[in-house]
């Protein structure tokens, strides 16, 4: 009877996995996002959700027109920062950094984050949709932050955020 049941387990526990693993395959889909595209801007930050599955940010950038927008992006999860060495304090509302993006195929306004480098030169680079990422081409962090551009219609707004 025990070896009847191993083996039932044995046959089913594939099964499960391969049920478990399309959903979430799916929800790590870059699909949503331009891959081939990075965008870059100075930003300051307004909204930082450390949370899991994945953290969302909320930065405020300089849009086409020069005032002030918000941008919400899709970030890593908390486990990929703290990997990296940050920790939720390390991200203060009001912060400047800059930032690097993959936007959205909408044309909705934001997209998943790429890279933040924070003010005292640190920085983070999703290791899944940023920098190397597997979902990234596997640019490292300085090649594709050297490569980014600044969003449509946005002027350089200095060293940091200017199309390179």
């Amino acid at each position: 009877m025990n070896k009847h049941i191993a083996r039932s387990i044995q046959m089913a526990l594939p099964l499960c996995l391969l049920a478990i693993a399309g959903p979430a395959a799916a929800h790590h889909s870059a699909a949503g996002y331009d891959m081939a595209k990075t965008l870059s801007a100075d930003a300051t930050l307004k909204e930082f959700r450390w949370g899991a599955p994945h953290s969302a940010v909320v930065f405020t950038i300089k849009g086409a027109d020069g005032k002030s927008q918000d941008v919400t992006m899709g970030s890593a999860t908390p486990g990929a920062f703290a990997r990296q060495g940050f920790k939720p304090r390390d991200f203060r509302v009001g912060d400047k950094m800059k930032i690097t993006w993959h936007p959205s195929k909408s044309g909705a306004v934001g997209g998943t984050l790429a890279t933040i480098t924070l003010a005292d030169g640190r920085k983070f680079g999703d290791q899944e949709f940023g920098p190397g990422g597997s979902r990234a081409g596997g640019a490292s962090a300085d090649t594709q932050a050297e490569n980014a551009q600044l969003p449509v219609g946005a002027a350089p707004q200095g060293p940091a955020g200017g199309q390179r």
